[in-house]
């Protein structure tokens, strides 16, 4: 059993009461940390953990109560020093080392604690959107200049998906079929082609696959339906995040560890061959998008359904021969604990938890509960925060877009990190992308040029399908 008040030869300790003296505890914490609350929290970890939790409700007195505003105060201040350009990497580890360095023993329940009481705290709150913002990223990735007027480089060049309307100032009205020259500053001379799709899109592209220098080019997609499927049909959102009514008894997807049904294998194989009528036209005209003979690079998330996914996808469009790269930055949420529950049995085992202290019908003590789990502040055990997970994403994919250039590449990820990556390049704040959910039978493509806006371009959607299927 772990002790909080005493120290232990093996564990660094919170600073006493007689270290810091209490007099002098920042009021701002005062009101995080509440005896009844904290016990609940307590009896919820004992129904997850069961009899590995080394803490009980009954240690819960003044002591403990002060050494968690003590712990409390301390992440507030570790979130307060991180600098502004640290990267996700580095941020998990000096989490694990504050962790290690400031909790009895390193004890992850204890971390969790003395989080999520503090984020009943608007000064904390307020700093973690600070710090884990969006719109670092978004200045990165889309600069947000708009060219002078006669300017050689509009957005027009740094798209790889044009609608009709886009050609319609063309004199006659005819649809253009060539498009500019290329000036990458690589000093290749090469006149760009526009090859219109059944769909009415039209892709611009250089002869024999050539992706200009000073451009990244991703073909997206979103992974298929999975064994352990997050979520329902009938989106909601909840003012503190996007969620689903979960009105069948789903489990709690990991960032890891997760294959696809054969549902999914299906869904990935039909979008392929969705896929295919693109990759053939273009072939057929003398724009390739991959030279022959080369594997196609392709990233996605740690989780085996992105790489399966992406593997389905190809293989189906012509591609076999892939060069699959995961990336942890792009995994989804880290639930913990919770990873792959019933969701329906936690809130179940939660309402017998907080429901005697709360007010009101089980129905209305049930939706009290799910909240809390929609907090993008919330801090699962052993887990993360949605917020941290968000950060992460965009982090990751303005990384991997400014380290492609020259590259056109297949990304493959979840829906949740795909409304990050719209967010971003939209400039969307929460309220806006936490209501996205990235259809199954998208074909996306987003290209990113320094010093031009990123386009985020749909090569198929639904009502705009490359083949009619049976």
């Amino acid at each position: 059993m772990i002790n909080i008040n005493q120290p232990d030869d093996d564990s660094i300790m919170i600073e006493s009461m007689s270290e810091t003296g209490l007099s002098r505890e920042h009021a701002e914490f005062h009101n995080s940390y509440r005896a009844e609350n904290i016990k609940n929290d307590i009896r919820a970890l004992q129904v997850i953990y069961g009899e590995r939790l080394d803490i009980n409700p009954d240690m819960v007195n003044t002591d403990f109560i002060n050494n968690l505003k003590i712990l409390g105060k301390k992440i507030y201040f570790f979130i307060l020093s991180l600098e502004n350009d640290v990267t996700p990497q580095d941020y998990i580890k000096h989490k694990f080392e504050f962790i290690r360095n400031n909790v009895p023993r390193a004890n992850p329940h204890l971390f969790y604690l003395a989080w999520n009481g503090l984020i009943k705290n608007d000064s904390f709150k307020r700093l973690l959107m600070q710090k884990f913002s969006l719109a670092r990223f978004s200045d990165i990735l889309v600069s947000k200049n708009i060219p002078a007027f006669g300017a050689r480089h509009t957005r027009y060049r740094t798209k790889l998906v044009l609608a009709i309307e886009d050609m319609e100032i063309n004199p006659g009205g005819k649809m253009r079929t060539t498009g500019r020259a290329l000036d990458d500053g690589s000093g290749l001379i090469m006149q760009e082609g526009i090859v219109w799709l059944p769909n009415g899109k039209g892709v611009p592209l250089f002869p024999n696959a050539y992706v200009p220098v000073n451009q990244a080019q991703a073909i997206v997609i979103r992974h298929g339906k999975s064994v352990h499927e997050s979520g329902g049909d009938n989106p909601e959102f909840v003012g503190s995040g996007y969620w689903d009514t979960w009105t069948s008894n789903k489990r709690i997807t990991g960032s890891v560890g997760n294959q696809l049904k054969s549902k999914g294998i299906d869904t990935a194989r039909e979008l392929g061959k969705d896929f295919r009528v693109m990759v053939d036209l273009l072939a057929q005209k003398g724009y390739p998008l991959w030279p022959a003979g080369k594997p196609v690079l392709v990233y996605g998330s740690e989780s085996e359904n992105t790489g399966e996914t992406a593997r389905c996808f190809l293989e189906e469009s012509g591609f076999p021969d892939i060069d699959f790269h995961s990336f942890y930055g792009l995994n989804s949420q880290k639930y913990g604990a919770l990873t792959f529950r019933f969701k329906n049995d936690v809130y179940r085992d939660m309402l017998g938890v907080y429901g005697p202290s709360m007010q009101g019908t089980d129905d209305e003590k049930k939706k009290v509960i799910k909240d809390v789990y929609k907090n993008r502040f919330y801090h699962f055990p052993e887990g993360e925060t949605l917020i941290e997970a968000d950060w992460r994403i965009a982090h990751s994919y303005s990384d991997l877009m400014k380290n492609n250039l020259g590259r056109r590449f297949v990304l493959c990820d979840h829906s949740g990190a795909l409304r990050v990556f719209e967010a971003v390049i939209r400039t969307l704040d929460f309220a806006d992308y936490s209501t996205i959910k990235e259809g199954q039978d998208s074909i996306m493509a987003m290209v990113y040029q320094p010093g031009n806006n990123v386009r985020y371009d749909y090569l198929q959607k639904k009502g705009l399908s490359l083949r009619k299927r049976e």
